[in-house]
C-alpha cells in the first residue's frame, strides 16, 4: 500500500475497506453489505478513497464509489460524502 495515511486509519480502526464489507460491482463501485457512521473508507486494494456513499431510494442497497456521484442524486440518499 503506497498511502501511508490510509494504512495507518486502517490499522487504528478509522477506517473500513469497503472489499471487506461488500463487493465491487465494477471499477470504483461497490455494493455494500453494512454502513457504519462515523468512519471513513477506502478500496484498499486499489490505493483509493470512498467519496461517496449512497442509498437506493428504490432497492435500498447501499452503494460507495470512487467519486462523488451520489452526492445530490435524486435517486440516492447520500449517506456519507468525503
Amino acid at each position: 500500500m503506497k498511502n501511508l495515511r490510509m494504512r495507518e486509519k486502517l490499522d487504528l480502526g478509522e477506517c473500513i475497506d469497503v472489499n471487506k464489507i461488500g463487493h465491487s460491482i465494477g471499477a470504483g463501485l461497490f455494493v455494500l453489505d453494512v454502513y457504519e457512521d462515523g468512519t471513513d473508507y477506502c478500496d484498499a486494494a486499489n490505493d483509493q478513497w470512498i467519496w461517496s456513499i449512497g442509498k437506493h431510494a428504490v432497492s435500498g442497497k447501499i452503494m460507495a464509489a470512487i467519486d462523488t456521484r451520489f452526492y445530490q442524486n435524486p435517486h440516492y440518499e447520500c449517506l456519507w460524502l468525503r
